[in-house]
């Protein structure tokens, strides 16, 4: 498939996904340990006083938590639908319906700018989309930029022909473990890749950012991928063994077990 192809596919996949959810449920998963974790490197570095636009919000979870807390910010997602339920829920949040390659907003207008788990879903790649970030920040304005890890352990809990996703999808496994039937998948996936650290790097700095600060995160999401024996609840929370080893994986090998990279760059 093209790339214009693509891109509609994981359109209408998002709406999709988007329907069969709600605002109050995402919300939910703002209070989960690895999001606070997140959170809390976010709120380190976002400025209080400039205007911060959160590109590809879609329902809307992290920028309703920030406008909770009294930054000024403003989400843009190019999906309609996702952007009017997040105005039902909230009449006074900012939103404007927008693709993250072309943004209508002129250059130099925000004082930072956030993408959550959006770049990935490119198949041209994110280089035009962070250079567009690039023009709308002013001069000493900050990336926040968070994107899926690409190391070994990633590559193995999102390969699905992986011995562990193999057993899970025999159904006398899941009779005897007392798991319901598996949810049929579609045929063609949401297009997804993951980022390496030098990777994600050398694309920030060809837009003409500053690495200020780099961490991986979510390692307690890769066991949650990788077993439902990790698994808090259907909705992506983890129990408390999955804590444990996602706080050990951190210290001793954090860059090869965490899900999720953040990067800040400074224009």
């Amino acid at each position: 498939m093209d790339f214009e192809t693509i891109e509609k596919e994981v359109k209408r996949e998002f709406e999709e996904e988007w329907g069969n959810t709600s605002v109050e449920t995402l919300l939910e998963t703002n209070d989960y340990p690895r999001a606070r974790e997140e959170f809390g490197y976010l709120e380190k570095f976002l400025p209080r006083n400039e205007l911060i636009l959160e590109a590809g919000c879609g329902l809307g979870p992290k920028l309703l938590y920030f406008e909770k807390k009294n930054y000024r910010i403003i989400g843009v997602d190019y999906v309609l639908p996702a952007l009017t339920r997040v105005k039902a829920y909230k009449a006074t949040v900012k939103l404007a319906q927008s693709d993250v390659h072309v943004l209508p907003f002129q250059e130099s207008t925000f004082g930072a700018y956030l993408s959550y788990g959006v770049v990935e879903h490119f198949p041209q790649g994110p280089q035009q989309a962070i250079n567009e970030a690039y023009r709308v920040l002013k001069p000493g304005g900050l990336i926040f930029m968070m994107v899926p890890a690409d190391n070994f352990f990633t590559r193995f809990v999102y390969d699905e022909q992986n011995f562990l996703h193999k057993l899970k999808r025999i159904p006398l496994v899941r009779k005897l473990a007392g798991k319901p039937p598996l949810a049929p998948k579609e045929d063609q996936p949401t297009y997804f890749k993951l980022h390496g650290r030098d990777e994600m790097r050398n694309i920030l700095m060809q837009s003409g950012f500053k690495i200020n600060f780099e961490k991986a995160l979510s390692h307690s999401f890769n066991f949650y991928l990788c077993c439902e024996c990790f698994h808090k609840d259907s909705k992506g929370q983890t129990n408390g063994l999955a804590e444990i080893l996602a706080f050990l994986l951190s210290k001793v090998l954090p860059w090869s077990t965490g899900n999720y990279l953040l990067f800040i760059g400074e224009k």
